[in-house]
């Protein structure tokens, strides 16, 4: 899932290094070179001095995993995939394309109807100073301290997640994802191509955000 979708179905009322740890594996994997945190890393080290964290961490790989079994995921990546290699169009890996597809398109329909809550969400990332960083990432011997402070700034500054109420900056957000991934650019044909798709499967997802819930609570 996608940042939005993991603060929605997991937070927790004053409890900000929960909150922001539901989002840390991805953040770590944007902010820094070239470390990540995989379930299997985690699972031989699941404590930390850091209040709730360590809680939101394990709470993000157990989201993730019941989201990509989910079965109306699977059938609609594969339907979505289908689209996009049949369009023609010359989008790579198209697979990779409606996952992310997806994801974003959950952020979207989420993002829309609680925008009060992303605004908790900014609160909570902005209530986690770089002090308590500091010592997390010593404990669990990360690098790249300064990058991910950098990083974590500018993500609480620019507040972007509010962006996903627009389904064009859905798209710019899924063709940013794709470039820096390094599968290729996406143009202007391709673009419009993806918007026409995601504006067809908005009102599908809504059908399926109760069931969703239920899945990750």
């Amino acid at each position: 899932m996608n940042f939005f979708a993991h603060y929605y179905f997991d937070q927790r009322l004053n409890k900000p290094w929960h909150n922001v740890g539901l989002l840390f594996p991805d953040l770590l994997r944007i902010f820094t070179k070239s470390q990540r945190i995989s379930e299997n890393r985690w699972s031989k080290n699941k404590t930390s001095c850091i209040p709730g964290l360590a809680e939101g961490i394990e709470k993000h790989f157990r989201a993730d995993d019941r989201f990509h079994n989910w079965l109306w995921f699977i059938e609609m990546n594969k339907e979505l995939a289908l689209k996009i290699r049949e369009s023609n169009l010359g989008l790579g890996r198209d697979w990779f394309i409606s996952h992310i597809f997806i994801e974003l398109a959950i952020d979207h329909v989420l993002v829309s109807e609680n925008q009060a809550m992303v605004d908790n969400l900014y609160f909570d990332l902005e209530s986690c100073k770089a002090s308590g960083w500091e010592v997390f990432f010593n404990e669990q011997a990360y690098q790249e301290l300064e990058l991910w402070l950098k990083g974590y700034q500018k993500f609480t500054e620019h507040r972007y997640i509010f962006t996903y109420k627009d389904t064009h900056s859905v798209i710019y957000a899924l063709s940013r994802i794709y470039e820096n991934t390094g599968v290729g650019i996406i143009n202007d044909i391709q673009s419009e191509f993806l918007l026409v798709l995601l504006n067809d499967f908005i009102p599908v997802l809504k059908t399926k955000m109760k069931e969703l819930n239920t899945l990750i609570a």
